[in-house]
């Protein structure tokens, strides 16, 4: 018996959030593959299955947890699961994920406990060594985790399973990479039956602006660039693969179709790679009149773009992207490997400014390299973007994440601590107290260039075309709260969802009692404070028990 679980959200009361917590596109890919292949499993999503329940998070500052109890979790897991298996995309959320296996181990011995997902990708040895994870499944899941539940089914040794580490005496093993797949549309469509798709929907908590009733989709898989603060290479390698056109329309209209939505959020690492491919996508999906729109919420490539381009995805329904130049400065551009060209990026801009879509850009300051002149370059484009009409613009304070060049190399200099409070940080860009990498600026200063940008922006810009913003607050008030922009997606944060989450908060304390363990249930334990002798100990009796 299998059980995936999606683990509870995270939601920041204050300051612009990292991450919203959505549907797991790969755990919803995972399920899907699994009764491809004649394996059935029960789907547990803590966060969608009580999206209304809210509670302070005793760890994390201004911040709340959404969602089921670790206890109502442990509830809903059959008695005979043989195999648990999580994700954790975002290193911020792994203290719930940490949480959750805990409990798990000391509620089912003898299960074989496995992680996916970029977390654990990129940190397998910390995750294996400070919890109890059996198995982490290393980059793309599908096929790995099913030969790991073959084995186990079959009783048979899974430790040289391709893609895979696990710890085996207390030491740390890894097995061979496994290939990519090269022919990503043999694979199922997403199994949403088994997921909370609904709860999502309903409460606009999908990745992006709000533009109705939209959806996960996913149209590629990986990246083929090299960028030093990202890891995706980690993950997926260099290798860009995207899914044949007209088979990704016909996901688009079947789940029109069977959810009643209007619109899909590609979850995308970047989408505008290959032309060839966009355009055919575009045409196909602009014949078919579907009536539906989409979004790109991560950062797009401008190499790709051409006027032909940018006309055929607003014909099709294309709403809202941004670009991620990231930077103004060519020092710095060289500094994160981001390959683009100020130049061809204005060109860009200038092209898709002539449609209707909804254009913002993405930037990033704070690089260990950043110094007041490449900030003053970054606030020379951001203006420059005002004036030429860009809608959108967030500038996001450098983070390093677990895996990417930047986290191995600032750890090595000892300015990273690897431990479950520094993945805890890792959930707000815009704030006073976020850490400052950079080797000149400290993080006050740093606050102030973003503040400063920020207002810079949007002054110019309202100056500019005052009409635009008086529109976009009468289309949020009279349509149902339809956020034609990033910043309406802020305003309706800050102003209608937050005063929403303090009402739904039934928990002020978090349902743990921090500090003292006579007050704890029984299967918990406070992640905050284990020590990896317990995880240990744990392991040697899981393998006493079987």
């Amino acid at each position: 018996m299998i059980t995936l679980i999606n683990h509870q959200g995270l939601k920041v009361s204050k300051g612009i959030q990292l991450q919203t917590p959505s549907p797991s596109i790969g755990l919803a890919y995972i399920g899907a593959y699994l009764k491809k292949h004649g394996f059935d499993y029960t789907a547990i999503d803590a966060c969608g299955l009580a999206m209304e329940k809210i509670r302070s998070y005793e760890h994390m500052k201004d911040v709340y947890i959404q969602g089921i109890s670790t206890k109502e979790v442990l509830e809903r897991i059959p008695d005979e699961t043989q195999i648990v298996g999580f994700t954790c995309l975002f290193s911020c959320c792994w203290p719930l994920v940490f949480e959750m296996a805990g409990a798990v181990r000391r509620r089912f011995p003898g299960a074989l406990i496995v992680l996916g997902g970029e977390h654990g990708t990129a940190l397998p040895e910390y995750s294996l060594r400070t919890n109890f994870i059996d198995v982490i499944v290393k980059g793309e899941g599908e096929e790995t985790f099913l030969e790991l539940v073959q084995k186990v089914e079959a009783g048979e040794d899974w430790s040289e399973t391709q893609g895979i580490a696990y710890r085996e005496n207390g030491r740390f093993r890894e097995t061979s990479a496994r290939k990519r797949v090269t022919d990503i549309d043999k694979f199922p469509l997403p199994d949403w039956d088994a997921w909370c798709l609904e709860e999502y929907i309903a409460h606009e908590q999908v990745t992006g602006v709000n533009l109705g009733r939209a959806m996960p989709i996913l149209g590629s898989r990986g990246c083929p660039y090299a960028c030093t603060f990202c890891s995706n290479e980690n993950m997926w390698t260099r290798r860009y693969l995207m899914r044949d056109p007209k088979m990704l329309v016909d996901e688009m209209e079947l789940f029109r179709d069977k959810y009643k939505v209007s619109g899909f959020t590609f979850m995308d690492l970047t989408f505008t790679v290959n032309q060839k491919k966009m355009k055919s996508f575009a045409y196909e999906l602009t014949e078919r009149k579907l009536g539906i729109t989409y979004q790109l919420p991560a950062g797009t490539r401008c190499e790709a773009f051409d006027e032909e381009l940018a006309f055929a995805l607003a014909e099709s329904g294309l709403k809202n992207f941004a670009f991620a130049p990231e930077s103004g400065s060519e020092e710095i551009l060289q500094a994160i490997r981001k390959q683009i060209n100020i130049k061809d990026f204005l060109e860009a801009v200038r092209l898709v400014l002539k449609t209707d879509m909804v254009v913002g850009c993405y930037m990033v300051i704070g690089f260990p390299e950043d110094t007041r002149k490449t900030l003053t370059e970054s606030l020379r484009l951001i203006r420059r973007l005002a004036l030429m009409g860009l809608h959108d613009i967030t500038v996001s304070q450098f983070t390093p994440y677990p895996g990417s060049d930047y986290f191995v190399a600032l750890e090595k200099e000892g300015r990273i601590k690897v431990d479950i409070r520094s993945m805890s940080a890792i959930i707000s860009f815009f704030s006073s107290t976020n850490e400052s990498y950079s080797r000149v600026i400290s993080s006050r200063e740093l606050y102030f260039w973003m503040t400063w940008m920020y207002l810079n922006f949007y002054v110019l810009s309202f100056l500019r075309r005052p009409w635009r913003v008086l529109k976009n607050f009468f289309i949020f008030f009279t349509k149902g709260g339809i956020e034609n922009a990033r910043y309406m997606r802020l305003f309706a944060d800050l102003f209608i969802r937050r005063t929403k989450w303090r009402k739904w908060n039934v928990l002020p304390e978090y349902q743990h009692t921090k500090g003292d363990p006579t007050k704890r249930d029984a299967d918990m334990f406070d992640p905050f404070s284990l020590p990896v002798a317990e995880a240990d100990h744990a392991r040697e009796t899981k393998k006493a028990a079987s």
